[in-house]
């Protein structure tokens, strides 16, 4: 069985993580995307989602509810309405495209 992600060490934790977006997409739009990402979401672990589905330690989609409970709770606390509702749609754009597209990252061994 797997460790679970808390028990990875930093190092170890890095080699799952490519930051927003799929591994097949160009650094740049991901390095783009993981900052903008960075400033709504705290609780919300695309590392921890990419460990989920290198490693299948759940469902696909058991690791796509559980990233987009973690993004709108960080939504619920942003600081004024406008910044929540943003960081909510956000939320639910990603969970959109993890839903669509995540099947071809999904039980992929990391890089």
């Amino acid at each position: 069985m797997s460790a679970s992600w808390e028990d990875l060490s930093a190092a170890e934790r890095a080699t799952y993580v490519n930051g927003v977006g799929p591994w097949w997409f160009p650094a740049w739009p991901r390095r783009m995307l993981t900052a903008v990402a960075g400033r709504y979401f705290t609780e919300a672990d695309w590392g921890r989602h990419d460990y989920g589905y290198a490693t299948r330690a759940a469902t696909r989609a058991h690791c796509d509810l559980r990233f987009l409970q973690a993004m709108l709770r960080d939504a619920s606390g942003q600081p004024g309405a406008a910044r929540a509702v943003t960081a909510a749609v956000i939320a639910l754009v990603f969970w959109v495209l993890v839903r669509l597209f995540g099947w071809a990252s999904y039980g992929r061994e990391a890089a």
